[in-house]
C-alpha cells in the first residue's frame, strides 16, 4: 500500500507546485490577493516537503532559507518586544502584520521548486500577462479611465485620473489591472530581469523575439506610469544586462536604443516636469522629511525598533513635532532605514544577511550558466536601486513579484528556456 501511495503523493506534489507557481505568475499582473494566496500555498507546501524530509537544498540555498525564516521570526516577535520596552503603544494593523509571511516567500519558492518547475508554462504566462498589461497601460495613459470597477475589487479609479500632462494634451498615469502606478511600474522591474535574460541568452530566435516584445512592453509601461525611480532602475538594469549578456554590435545597438529612450524621456514635457521635481523631493522635500523622521525613530529605539508594521503609528504619535502627513508617515522612503526603524538593529542585520546570502547564491548560479539565476540577479539589482527611495515590502504585490523571481533563480532546470530540447 505504501509503495502505491508514494508515487501518487509525488505526482500530487508536482501538480500542486506547478499550480501554485502558475497562479503566482498570473498574480504578477492580476491582483495582490492572488499573489498572497499563492505565496501562502507555497509556504504550506514547503513545510510539507520539510516534514516529509523531501527537501534537498544546496548549502547556499539552505543558508538563504534559514536567514529568511530567522527574519520572519524576528518580525513576528518584534511588535511584542516593542510593547514591552515602551517603544510602541499598540499592535500593528493586521494587514501590515500579515506581511511577515512575505519575508519567506522567496525561500518557499526555492524549496518547492526542488519538486520541479514548469519553466515554459511560467514564461508563457508571464509574457502573455505583461503584454496584456502593457496594452492596457497604453490605453490608461491616453484615455481618462471611463468605467467604474466593481466595488468588491476595491480598486480606486481616481489614481488613473491623475494628469501628468496638460489640459490640452493630457497624459494619465498607467496603473495596469492594479489601478496603481507604483505597483504597476515596480512589478515591471521584478519581471524585467528574466525577460532581459532570455532576450540576451536564449539560443531560440522566437523566444528572443517574444522576450524583446515583453521588455519593450515593460519599458513602455514604466514610462506611462510616470514612475521616476522605476524608469531609472529599468534603464540601469538594461545596461547591466547588455554588459553581462551580449557583446559587439548587439551591445552597441542596445546601448544606442537606451540613449534614444533617454532622449524621448527628456523630450516629453510631462517627464521633464517629473525630473525637475525629483531633486527637490529628495533634498528639502517629502522624501527628506520622511527619512529625517525615520532617523528619529532609529535614534530613539536603535536595538529593537518600534515593531514590525508600526512605522506609521510611531511617526503619527510625533506628528505635532514633525508636521508629517498621514500618507507620508507610512514608511521612511528607504528600505534599510524603514527596516531599522521598525525592527531595530537585529532586524537590519537579519535583512542584510538574507539579501547578502541571496545575492551570493544567485551570482554562483549565474556564473554556472543558469538562465533563471541571471534573470533573478538582474531583478535583484533593480530591487536595490528602487530600495534607495522606496520601501518596497509595503506593497505585497511588489514584494511577492520579486520573491517569485528570486526563488526561481535558485531552482534547477532553467536551461530549457535557453536551448532547443534536441541540443541538450
Amino acid at each position: 500500500m505504501d509503495l502505491l501511495a508514494q508515487p501518487r503523493l509525488d505526482t500530487f506534489l508536482r501538480r500542486a507546485v506547478a499550480g501554485v507557481l502558475l497562479a503566482w505568475a498570473v498574480g504578477l499582473v492580476l491582483a495582490e490577493v492572488v499573489l498572497q494566496v499563492a505565496a501562502s500555498a507555497a509556504v504550506l507546501l514547503a513545510l510539507v516537503l520539510a516534514a516529509r524530509r523531501h527537501l534537498k537544498l544546496a548549502p547556499d540555498v539552505r543558508a538563504y532559507v534559514l536567514a529568511s525564516v530567522a527574519l520572519c521570526a524576528w518580525q513576528v516577535v518584534s511588535p511584542g518586544l516593542a510593547l514591552l520596552t515602551g517603544a510602541a503603544s499598540g499592535w500593528p494593523r493586521s494587514s501590515r502584520y500579515g506581511q511577515v509571511l512575505d519575508s519567506v516567500a522567496g525561500a518557499a519558492v526555492a524549496c518547492v521548486g526542488t519538486v520541479g518547475v514548469p519553466w515554459l508554462a511560467l514564461a508563457g504566462t508571464v509574457a502573455a500577462g505583461w503584454l496584456f498589461a502593457a496594452a492596457l497601460g497604453m490605453f490608461q495613459n491616453r484615455v481618462r479611465w471611463p468605467w467604474e470597477p466593481f466595488a468588491f475589487l476595491k480598486l480606486n479609479p481616481g489614481r488613473l485620473h491623475e494628469n501628468f500632462g496638460t489640459e490640452t494634451s493630457p497624459r494619465y498615469a498607467a496603473g495596469g489591472i492594479f489601478f496603481h502606478r507604483l505597483r504597476f511600474a515596480h512589478g515591471a522591474i521584478a519581471a524585467l530581469g528574466p525577460a532581459l535574460a532570455i532576450l540576451g541568452s536564449s539560443e531560440v530566435a522566437r523566444r528572443r523575439v517574444l522576450a524583446g516584445a515583453v521588455v519593450l512592453g515593460m519599458l513602455v509601461s514604466i514610462y506611462n506610469a510616470f514612475a521616476r525611480a522605476a524608469l531609472g532602475a529599468a534603464l540601469l538594469v538594461s545596461v547591466v544586462a547588455l554588459l553581462l549578456l551580449v557583446s559587439g554590435v548587439a551591445r552597441k545597438a542596445g546601448l544606442g536604443l537606451i540613449v534614444v529612450l533617454v532622449v524621448v524621456v527628456l523630450a516629453s514635457p510631462a517627464w521633464r516636469a517629473r525630473m525637475e521635481k525629483a531633486v527637490g523631493n529628495i533634498y528639502g522635500g517629502e522624501r527628506e522629511l520622511a527619512m529625517t523622521v525615520g532617523w528619529g525613530l532609529v535614534r530613539e529605539h536603535p536595538l529593537v525598533g518600534v515593531g514590525f508594521g508600526n512605522h506609521k503609528s510611531a511617526v503619527l504619535a510625533r506628528q505635532g513635532e514633525s508636521g508629517i502627513t498621514d500618507l507620508l508617515a507610512t514608511d521612511s522612503h528607504n528600505l534599510w532605514l524603514t527596516v531599522w526603524a521598525e525592527t531595530g538593529l537585529v532586524g537590519l542585520l537579519l535583512t542584510l544577511a538574507m539579501h547578502g546570502l541571496l545575492g551570493l547564491a544567485l551570482i554562483r548560479r549565474y556564473r554556472a550558466g543558469s538562465l533563471a539565476a541571471t534573470g533573478a540577479l538582474l531583478s535583484f539589482v533593480g530591487f536595490h536601486i528602487l530600495a534607495l527611495v522606496h520601501y518596497l515590502p509595503f506593497h505585497s504585490s511588489v514584494h511577492l513579484s520579486f520573491a517569485l523571481v528570486w526563488g526561481l533563480g535558485l531552482c534547477e532546470g532553467s536551461d530549457v528556456l535557453r536551448t532547443r530540447p534536441a541540443s541538450r
